[in-house]
């Protein structure tokens, strides 16, 4: 007779041990997902309530996945209830979408009970993440910079740069150029490159001297910049 009462307490509430065991591994997997992604984060677009988001989609995903099972029809109710959902927050980096498929493909395994695949799997992208953040993977050199700043267009010419650039610059780029107050200034975006990246405060103090030059500002190469 307790037999028959525990199964059907299983069929009814499922298995509270195998519960437990789903969401715990999924908790702690989406909390190192989202470590990860704190941890390697570059620029100036980091969202604490994404690193939130992150850990909820690893476990709403693995609860989603208990649901469905082996049921198709279960399955296509879900997912018709999930797509009239809109959501209007825009990802402001791409980097942020993989991290949200990296969060469902961790559920979706913890969810069908492939505890050793997505164990495994986050390990391996973690760390693929977090070497790919250390040796800069895809960005440009440690010497390289984008160099902002105003002028008085009275003051213009073509040479008013060139001291400071042949001496502190080993190669220059211009970016942009954009007209303020009906022309009366210039902002200029330069791509710089060093060459010696312990001269960068005196290529600064450099352009402040230029006259007619005001606002010079220098940012990292290293980060994501947009034009």
């Amino acid at each position: 007779m307790d037999i028959f009462k525990k199964q059907a307490f299983i069929d009814i509430f499922g298995n509270p041990i195998q519960l437990l065991i789903v969401f715990g591994i999924a908790i702690i997997l989406g909390f190192i997902i989202a470590f990860t992604y704190r941890k390697t984060h570059r620029g100036f677009s980091y969202s604490q309530s994404f690193s939130v988001a992150i850990v909820l989609i690893t476990v709403i995903t693995s609860l989603i996945m208990i649901f469905v099972q082996d049921n198709i029809a279960r399955a296509i109710g879900i997912f018709a209830a999930f797509s009239i959902i809109r959501f209007r927050t825009a990802v402001k980096d791409v980097r942020d979408i993989a991290f949200i498929f990296f969060a469902l493909a961790v559920g979706l395994g913890v969810g069908i009970h492939s505890f050793s695949t997505a164990i495994m799997g986050t390990g391996v992208i973690c760390l693929l993440i977090f070497i790919m953040h250390k040796v800069n993977f895809g960005g440009l050199r440690k010497l390289e910079y984008v160099l902002n700043f105003r002028m008085d267009a009275k003051h213009h010419s073509n040479d008013v740069f060139k001291k400071a650039f042949d001496e502190y610059t080993k190669k220059q780029s211009l970016l942009n150029v954009e007209a303020k107050d009906r022309g009366a200034f210039l902002v200029f975006t330069f791509h710089v490159s060093l060459k010696d990246d312990e001269q960068l405060g005196k290529f600064i103090d450099e352009m402040n001297k230029i006259e007619g030059v005001s606002d010079v500002s220098v940012v990292s190469s290293k980060n994501d910049l947009e034009f």
